[in-house]
């Protein structure tokens, strides 16, 4: 358990030191960089966005996470959602990750804080919220695995599949992912929203067929 604990894996990969940020085998001088911001989405997220908020401090311009329930922080907002049926609060919620990405330039940082459950966390437009519920509540009766659960959900997304990777542009992006899927496939983690999307259309209809 102790191996897996959210507050020690973060602490152990992220660091501040004067002005070199940390993160893991990535290193910037946030000299360089105007804003940082954190955005989270998943069941370990608001804790993550936590710790985070405690080893930067100041250093973060803001950021907004989504978990189950909302956790203290001082510079990054954190709320609670459904899972694992996203609903319109969830839309509501990842609208706030959107209005964020509008004011983004190539001098802002932004890390993304990755976990399981996101995938019912983050989700948007309303039209993805309408058809994911109605996926998963078809698909668990398939006997289908995550991966193909969430490469389908990739293909009725605007954000997940590299999507959101794409709103934050031209900001670099740093994703913190938490594997909970077997293999640590990290584009299937939360259905990759800062992963390169490996899968097509033509992916998810042969599931969706099958």
């Amino acid at each position: 358990f102790e191996a897996i604990d959210t507050e020690a894996a973060v602490r152990s990969s992220v660091s501040l030191v004067e002005n070199n940020l940390r993160i893991k085998d990535y290193t910037v001088d946030i000299t360089g960089v105007n804003n940082i911001y954190i955005i989270g989405f998943g069941k370990a997220s608001c804790v993550v966005a936590s710790v985070l908020d405690t080893i930067l401090g100041s250093a973060i311009k803001g950021g907004v996470a989504i978990g189950l329930a909302p956790v203290a922080c001082e510079y990054v907002q954190t709320y609670g959602g459904t899972h694992p049926h996203p609903s319109v609060q969830n839309v509501e919620l990842s609208q706030k990750i959107l209005d964020l990405s509008d004011k983004l330039t190539d001098k802002d940082l932004v890390i993304v804080a990755v976990s399981g459950g996101g995938s019912a966390l983050l989700c948007w437009p309303m039209e993805e919220c309408r058809q994911a519920n109605r996926l998963y509540g078809e698909f668990l009766k398939t006997g289908g695995d995550i991966k193909e659960l969430n490469t389908i959900r990739k293909h009725i997304s605007l954000l997940k599949g590299g999507g959101l990777a794409q709103k934050l542009y031209p900001a670099t992006v740093v994703g913190l992912i938490f594997s909970d899927v077997p293999g640590n496939n990290f584009q299937h983690v939360a259905s990759g929203p800062t992963y390169k999307d490996e899968t097509t259309v033509a992916d998810a209809q042969v599931i969706l067929d099958k």
